[in-house]
């Protein structure tokens, strides 16, 4: 039942066409995405990581910080949806904080130190077909 809940609450974001932006002065440039981009990459974080291991040339410019709080406060489901993916969220903020000699890793690390956001608030990471990176953050 745990994954038809999923799909559900994926098709409920996804049907909602909410959109996520940057907000906040340390965010350079906007950027919009689906939730169905933060949810899939919630659902996905192994596949995610495997595919941030094999990008080459990863540079700071293909890296977008999104801010998912405005959205987490005024959407009970947007909340659920984290509160049920502790345990991955997990996964990927251990994989940050400990990956050693690992380029691409380093590359988001300097990002999020521009944009003055730790590595606990990192919910999700999408890599994109054209090899750009988006962290999902909840900073308060």
């Amino acid at each position: 039942m745990k994954s038809k809940t999923k799909v559900r609450l994926a098709a409920g974001l996804t049907a909602g066409a909410m959109m996520l932006s940057l907000s906040g002065p340390a965010f350079a440039q906007p950027t919009q995405i689906n939730t169905g981009n933060l949810v899939s990459a919630l659902n996905n974080v192994n596949v995610e990581i495997g595919q941030l291991n094999v990008l080459n040339d990863l540079a700071i410019t293909d890296v977008r910080v999104v801010n998912v709080e405005d959205s987490v406060n005024n959407n009970r489901v947007l909340n659920n949806v984290l509160n049920n993916n502790k345990t991955d969220i997990a996964v990927l903020q251990d994989f940050l904080n400990n990956s050693l000699n690992n380029n691409n890793v380093e590359i988001i690390k300097n990002v999020l130190n521009n944009n003055d956001v730790d590595i606990d608030d990192v919910v999700a990471i999408d890599v994109l077909r054209n090899g750009d990176v988006v962290l999902f953050v909840d900073v308060l």
